[in-house]
């Protein structure tokens, strides 16, 4: 009893350094990625004070596509870090709450809602009349109890979006719009399906598809513009306008971001109006 107490201390001493060791480096992780975003935006910015002569406006606008899909990775990277915090958060919340449990089983102190240990009463289970010595072909002997069968396994909206955010990153972009969709299709109240609207927009517009991916943002300012993708999908509806060739939507997207979302930040802001000027919209 005594080895099981002080591997139960143990375990409760350990937990607070292992949730702290886990989080900070995740968290040193997103705060590196952060400082790399900036640092992608002030060479830009840079960039674009000094100049830029016509014969090298073709090399620009691919160096811009390609800075804009390192950004776009990056901060999918952060979502995905930002995801495995909040896992891990859950998953060390069970543990407290196991350990607690086992220290009142061990100190014999009553367990709310039965807690371990406690079996419940099975229901009375209904059992069919036997038919005693009646042929097989009328009892159906030969038919199988299914108990040989393997369990099918109900995917989370957390498991679909995690593949669809692995997808994402790798570029398997058409497998990413599938799992978005699905997240946003069977979890359509989930704290997640605005991120999932949000990062199938990002999708199509890493197609190309701009169409598709300026439905999907709008999409996403329309049920979701409360959450934390709302300046972001405002952003980039007006990006996708830009590359549809509709000047009017893009000016009117990227002048009301300041605001429409006020608290967005600086970064995003600056960002739509350098796209704002370089339109040149009133």
């Amino acid at each position: 009893m005594k080895v099981f107490r002080i591997a139960l201390l143990a375990s409760t001493l350990l937990l607070p350094a292992f949730s702290a060791e886990a989080q900070n480096a995740l968290q040193a992780e997103i705060d590196q990625l952060r400082e790399d975003v900036q640092i992608l935006q002030r060479q830009a910015y840079r960039e674009k004070q000094d100049g830029i002569a016509p014969a090298s406006a073709q090399s620009v606008a691919v160096r811009m596509g390609e800075f804009d899909e390192t950004l776009r990775q990056t901060v999918g990277k952060i979502d995905e870090l930002e995801f495995k915090i909040n896992k891990l958060n859950e998953r060390l919340d069970v543990m407290n709450k196991d350990i607690d449990i086992r220290f009142k089983m061990y100190e014999g102190k009553p367990i709310e809602g039965g807690g371990l240990g406690q079996a419940q009463a099975e229901a009375p289970k209904f059992s069919a009349p036997v038919a005693k010595d009646a042929p097989a072909s009328i009892v159906g002997g030969a038919i199988s109890k299914g108990d040989d069968l393997a369990p099918v396994k109900t995917q989370s909206a957390e498991d679909i979006y995690k593949q669809g955010m692995d997808a994402i990153n790798a570029g398997r972009n058409d497998e990413a719009a599938q799992k978005f969709t699905a997240v946003m299709t069977k979890f359509p109240e989930h704290k997640l399906a605005g991120n999932a609207q949000y990062w199938l927009g990002e999708a199509y517009y890493a197609k190309k598809d701009y169409a598709k991916a300026a439905v999907a943002f709008g999409k996403g300012l329309e049920k979701y513009k409360d959450g934390n993708k709302g300046a972001d999908s405002l952003l980039k509806l007006g990006m996708s306008m830009r590359e549809l060739g509709k000047k009017e939507e893009a000016c009117t997207a990227f002048k009301s971001l300041p605001t429409e979302f006020p608290k967005a930040e600086e970064a995003t802001k600056t960002k739509a109006a350098n796209f704002a000027k370089a339109l040149e919209c009133k």
